[in-house]
């Protein structure tokens, strides 16, 4: 249940779907209240006096306009689809189908639709829901300003610098929460005591894990579970998913800890790191391939990288051990350490970048603006990829010159 929520809440389906469906039924009690109560007085206002015949127009043309927007609305986006999956990176598409003004413009516009049909199906000789009609042309002129919107929106879902910023901050807010300096020890956590396995009954990417359900779980158990997969995780059937405290009969706890590890068929990006870094490094070794040669756009997606690394290499990152309220170890998933993070983003970027001397240089700026803000451990690893940065350079046959410059570039000793 919790996965189809998931998949309908995310995309072009669930928040459409819903609300053209509310607007739909709200034709029935609107009807209702004009067919039995008289609520605005006789002569009607000016605002609401009209004909049967002109009641019938006005309600045609409104749903007629409806459509045909809604139409235009769906091809818009399916041209904007084929854009980013060409020009930007293809694992994009989720994120424009998730993106909340496009849900609420297509269900606005369906839902009007459906609405003004309902209330001229009503309107006739015996009949002139005058408020109804009312309520209809108020649709018809939020519906405008939803298309205003949405217009705006679909142009700087375009822009490659927006799209960067929107999922470099989606990015931040997951390092972020890795970011914790209560959790415990991994020597407080005893595995061994763990015998009941829970294996998966499907092949899938890990999309979702529910840290909160589960230690609220080994709570109520007084028991604790390890979480053997983690966000972005391919999982054959019958791998095991975890190892846990619980009897083995148990089916009811069972079920729990399987519903918050949310197998798909397909990546998504709602709790998993790596799956929101590959598509920033997508994007810049896109950028950087000789076929686009856009450089700058390799830089944005190098300063936002790096904007997501600032708590991580001024604060670290928490072990793999969660504690309940009251401090009691209770849950042990795969986390990422502060190396694994520095090495996924930098090693593909400074590769990519060997002979552009331009990206190579400004991931040593990168690595400066780490440096001064990180603590000890992590002035050690952005060291080795000082070297690492020089060591491509030179690989890359420069003149003299220019690997002197990127080597004065660095304000760290690489030996140290």
């Amino acid at each position: 249940m919790k996965l189809w929520s998931i998949v309908t809440l995310n995309g072009l389906l669930g928040v459409p779907g819903a609300l053209a469906i509310f607007l739909w039924l709200l034709a029935v009690p609107l009807v209702w209240v004009d067919a039995n109560f008289n609520i605005v007085g006789d002569p009607l206002p000016f605002w609401l006096a009209i004909s049967t015949d002109t009641a019938r127009s006005l309600l045609s043309t409104i749903a007629t306009a409806a459509i045909t927007t809604l139409s235009m609305v769906y091809s818009i986006m399916l041209v904007v689809f084929t854009l980013a999956a060409g020009n930007i990176a293809p694992r994009l598409l989720q994120r424009f189908s998730r993106d909340r003004v496009n849900q609420i413009t297509a269900g606005l516009l369906g839902g009007t639709f459906l609405y003004s049909l309902s209330v001229l199906r009503a309107t006739g000789p015996n009949l002139h829901p005058e408020f109804s009609i009312a309520t209809a042309f108020i649709l018809a002129a939020i519906s405008v300003l939803q298309v205003i919107n949405f217009v705006h929106a679909v142009s700087r879902s375009v822009t490659i610098d927006a799209e960067v910023a929107k999922i470099s901050e989606q990015l931040e807010n997951q390092v972020n929460a890795l970011v914790v300096e209560t959790d415990a020890d991994n020597e407080d956590f005893d595995e061994d005591k763990l015998e009941c396995v829970l294996k998966a009954q499907q092949s899938g990417y890990v999309t979702m894990l529910d840290e909160a359900s589960l230690i609220q779980l080994a709570k109520e158990h007084d028991t604790a579970i390890a979480v053997k997969v983690a966000p972005g995780d391919f999982v054959l059937a019958g791998q095991t998913l975890a190892v846990t405290g619980f009897d083995q009969n148990d089916k009811k706890a069972l079920g729990v800890v399987t519903e918050a590890i949310i197998l798909q068929a397909y990546r998504g990006a709602v709790d998993d790191i790596r799956f929101s870094i590959r598509i920033l490094l997508e994007i810049a070794l896109r950028a950087l391939s000789p076929g686009v040669n856009d450089s700058f756009t390799a830089v944005a997606c190098a300063d936002r990288i790096a904007a997501a690394l600032v708590k991580p290499v001024s604060e670290g990152l928490r072990g793999d051990v969660r504690s309940d309220d009251d401090g009691t170890p209770r849950l042990k998933v795969p986390g990422l350490s502060l190396g694994d993070l520095l090495n996924m983003t930098l090693h593909p970027l400074r590769q990519a970048a060997r002979g552009n001397i331009l990206m190579l240089d400004h991931l040593g700026v990168v690595l400066n603006s780490l440096y001064t803000i990180a603590g000890p451990e992590a002035k050690e690893l952005i060291r080795a990829h000082g070297k690492g940065l020089l060591e491509t350079a030179g690989a890359g046959d420069p003149i003299g010159s220019d690997l002197d410059f990127l080597r004065k570039r660095l304000v760290f000793d690489i030996d140290d």
